[in-house]
């Protein structure tokens, strides 16, 4: 019989100062100014020297238009001056919005035309015609040099940042945090996560920027640890990525499941050099990736959830605690309850919709006042409905059952399929479109009823519309979409044609990087000229099937699998002899 009491568990009451993540970061300068803040690339800077670059950058910030609760869209490259852009708004008391430069321009200029800054700053040349103020990478300490260094005037009330993700309406939506929630998960990593008495600690920021959990990293060297920037062309590649962490003797990774899942395979927590603390978030934790972590030595694995209306992460769990996943119990003043579809509350072991309260809420949804109503309710106290389905476990930690909606997390990105529907059906030549995540590594898979359109003419409008992340791994192009008893399309009945029975011939050396490629991908076949990426492969998975064949004897790198995209280029590599092939 179930337990009869509600399924709710509340974090630490914990005192928060009326501070800034600013303000954090600048008593540490003065606490301690000499000490190694910040290394990204040929650059390491002091605490001190951190400091002064961005009171320098905040003048200049401020001279182009920021002022106190604007927005300051920081559309940055990644290196140092994207850390220093972060601290440089926040001096200047403005918002945080970080834009990937890479993401295509229509994107872009759709989140400037939402956000409307009161300044863009970059370092890309592509975006130079858009911003207000431009550092550029080759004299940009030239430009700030002679600016002022005094302290600017700001307050600890109001936005921090603000983030934006997919929405489900087909367009994405602004997420406000405040430096309160903020300034919360500092004390929350103060209490639970710096080690005390072990001095400070080489973190690993190998996270996107326009995350959220980027603040993550951020925070620890606000606490007067040493933040490593980990480049872009390394954050694809995990043995490259292995190797950066043991040269800088890294002791703090942090990453989405399936990118940690691939640094263990490529040797993190092999030999002496390694790791002591492995953060994983933005994603569900599979159990076999969950066991071998409990099972490592001298090595803290902890889970963290939390939605980006939660600021960064809400709930926690360290692995050894539990046998099996768990997104485990509320941080600092936090509350968490699982409730039925009326919002009341549910008995312990009994599933229904995780709802979150405190001081790690977001303020709400940027220009979007309905959708802040409906997603964050009061009921007694302000509380943010997740849309995840959980259940209160008796042993007080919470479990993760899915998502209520059609929302998933692809690599860390939460997607919503209803934008890449908008998109496709904004695309001339697209009569109906759904969009659906299939496997067991999510991927999106859209399914068209085409006019005049091709997929490969579909393919590239999105690939100028969407950020990678969106864009469907398989476009499945069908005579008509099936529907059910009311006239509305049959998700569940979805499915690819048959193909047409024929007979695909290949090499001994092309069969044997075709089965890597079925899987890597999961999927049932491929042929020679099939194209990895065309088929739903990304950075990481193209990192795995590198490993995948190293292992089978052939000589292919990260590089070979970008350069190479097809089963007969990548079966080029495979060493043959005369018999045969030699794996």
């Amino acid at each position: 019989m179930s337990d009869p009491a509600p399924s709710i568990v509340n974090g630490t009451r914990r005192r928060l100062p009326r501070l800034t993540w600013c303000d954090l970061f600048e008593y540490q300068a003065r606490r301690t100014p000499d000490g190694t803040c910040l290394v990204a690339g040929e650059v390491a800077w002091t605490f001190d020297e951190l400091d002064r670059w961005g009171d320098r950058l905040a003048h200049a910030l401020r001279d182009a238009g920021a002022s106190p609760g604007t927005v300051v869209a920081c559309a940055m490259t990644r290196s140092v001056r994207a850390v220093l852009a972060v601290l440089a708004t926040a001096k200047a008391g403005a918002v945080h919005l970080p834009i990937d430069p890479s993401l295509p321009r229509a994107r872009v200029d759709a989140t400037l035309a939402d956000a409307r800054p009161s300044v863009v700053l970059t370092d890309a040349v592509g975006l130079a015609g858009r911003a207000d103020l431009l550092l550029s990478e080759e004299d940009w300490q030239g430009e700030l040099s002679g600016r002022d260094v005094r302290r600017l005037p700001r307050t600890g009330e109001g936005a921090a940042y603000v983030i934006y993700t997919s929405g489900s309406t087909g367009l994405p939506k602004g997420v406000v945090v405040g430096h309160r929630s903020l300034v919360n998960l500092y004390g929350e990593l103060t209490a639970r996560f710096f080690p005390a008495g072990r001095g400070p600690q080489r973190v690993a920021h190998g996270l996107p920027l326009v995350f959220d959990a980027s603040w993550n990293p951020l925070s620890w060297m606000a606490g007067g640890h040493e933040l490593h920037l980990v480049p872009d062309s390394v954050r694809a590649d995990p043995g490259s990525y292995v190797d950066f962490v043991r040269e800088h003797r890294l002791s703090v990774v942090e990453a989405v499941p399936a990118q940690m899942s691939a640094l263990l395979q490529a040797g993190l927590l092999d030999g002496r050099i390694r790791p002591r603390t492995l953060l994983m978030g933005g994603e569900a934790i599979g159990q076999e990736l969950w066991s071998r972590l409990r099972g490592a030595v001298g090595v803290t694995a902890v889970n963290l959830y939390g939605p980006t209306e939660c600021t960064v992460f809400t709930t926690s769990c360290d692995l050894g605690e539990r046998t099996t996943p768990s997104i485990g119990r509320p941080i600092g003043n936090t509350t968490a309850q699982v409730v039925d579809d009326e919002l009341r509350p549910v008995p312990v072991g009994e599933p229904g919709e995780l709802l979150i309260g405190g001081s790690c809420l977001a303020l709400g949804y940027f220009g979007r006042p309905e959708l802040t109503a409906d997603r964050f309710v009061t009921a007694g106290e302000r509380r943010y409905r997740t849309g995840d389905r959980c259940r209160l476990a008796a042993d007080g930690h919470l479990e993760w059952l899915g998502r209520l909606d059609d929302q998933v997390k692809i690599r860390g990105h939460r997607v919503e399929p209803g934008e890449v529907e908008r998109a496709l059906l904004a695309s001339p030549g697209v009569r109906q479109a759904a969009v659906r995540a299939e496997g067991a590594e999510p991927r999106l898979v859209a399914y068209v009823v085409l006019g005049t359109a091709t997929v490969t003419q579909v393919r590239e409008r999105l690939r100028a519309t969407l950020p990678p992340y969106l864009l469907p791994s398989t476009v499945i192009p069908l005579e008509a979409m099936p529907l059910g008893p009311t006239g509305k399309i049959d998700r569940a009945a979805l499915a690819a044609p048959l193909p047409v029975q024929r007979t695909v011939v290949l090499t001994s050396t092309q069969k044997l990087v075709a089965a890597a490629f079925r899987v890597q991908l999961e999927i049932p076949a491929v042929d020679a000229d099939s194209d990895f990426f065309d088929l739903g492969g990304h950075s990481l998975s193209a990192a795995a099937l590198a490993a995948r064949l190293r292992a089978l004897g052939v000589p292919c790198s990260l590089r070979d699998v970008l350069l190479r995209r097809t089963v007969a280029r990548l079966a080029e590599l495979v060493p043959t002899t005369e018999k045969g092939v030699t794996p």
